[in-house]
This record gives C-alpha cells, sequence and structure tokens, in this order.
C-alpha cells in the first residue's frame, strides 16, 4: 500500500476535507444517475464547506462539488414539478 506523508496537520486536514467531499459526492451521484434529486447530498456538502471555511480551511474544491449538486437539483426539481 502507498504511504501518504503530509508536512503539517493543517495540509493532512485538508486532503481530509477534500476527501470526505469526494466520498459524500461520490455517494450522492447514484441519486442523480437515476434522476432522483440529491438534496441530502447539497446539504452536506454545503455544511462542509461552511465548516472548513470557519476554521480557515481552503473549502473550494467542496464548493464545486455542491454547486453540482445545486445546479443539478434545481434541473431536476424543475422538470419533475410537483410530483
Amino acid at each position: 500500500m502507498k504511504s501518504i506523508t503530509f508536512n503539517s496537520p493543517q495540509e493532512y486536514t485538508q486532503a481530509a476535507f477534500n476527501r470526505v467531499a469526494e466520498l459524500v459526492s461520490q455517494h450522492g451521484q447514484c441519486a442523480l444517475d437515476n434522476f432522483v434529486p440529491a438534496f441530502s447530498t447539497e446539504q452536506c456538502l454545503e455544511h462542509l464547506a461552511l465548516v472548513a471555511s470557519e476554521m480557515a480551511y481552503d473549502y473550494s474544491l467542496i464548493d464545486v462539488h455542491a454547486d453540482l449538486y445545486k445546479k443539478t437539483n434545481a434541473e431536476l426539481k424543475e422538470e419533475m414539478g410537483d410530483c
């Protein structure tokens, strides 16, 4: 197994935030693949970005994932109407 080394605790935490965002996004993808909005995924990613921001970490990668879900969920909701 490949060993990953971090130069500081901050670098480790930043990598952890990014990895969690990636995992949450992957988990919600199956809903989108079935044309079902993934609102909980969107909310989770937005909250993760908020926490990262409040702790002074870079949340730009998390925001990329959150924006994708926000836009896709809005499109799916619009297409579904009042279903």
